[in-house]
């Protein structure tokens, strides 16, 4: 897996840096089947004299063949803001790991289950 982190009006320590490395990487237990994935991090804090409220937002974009991810979480904590995006990033991939396992634990449909049985009956 490929992480990239961008900042703009952040300044990320090593221990920062490393958690969010940490975190992103748990992630590889739902997609190793994907093989090239890309795992985006920006961590922007829109702060100034004119802005109001809410100045620090994470967005996290995940991109694999057939796959696609973005989600974006604003808070007034950086690291609050980042491990809410995870999480909801967490969820939406887990489940869509879970509707995959689903189909394959269904199984093969009836109609193809009685077209390999039609092979070998016996002829008359």
């Amino acid at each position: 897996m490929d992480i990239s982190i961008s900042t703009r009006g952040v300044i990320v320590t090593a221990r920062q840096k490393s958690y969010i490395e940490k975190r992103i990487l748990k992630f590889n237990k739902y997609l190793k089947h994907l093989s090239p994935v890309k795992a985006a991090v920006q961590l922007i804090d829109d702060s100034g004299p004119n802005k109001t409220g809410v100045t620090q937002t994470v967005k996290i974009d995940l991109d694999a063949p057939g796959y696609e991810l973005h989600v974006e979480e604003k808070k007034n904590n950086l690291m609050k803001a980042f491990a809410n995006a995870v999480s909801a990033a967490e969820r939406q991939v887990r489940d869509q790991h879970k509707q995959k396992i689903e189909k394959r634990r269904r199984g093969v449909s009836f109609d193809s289950v009685v077209n390999i049985f039609g092979k070998f009956r016996r002829k008359k």
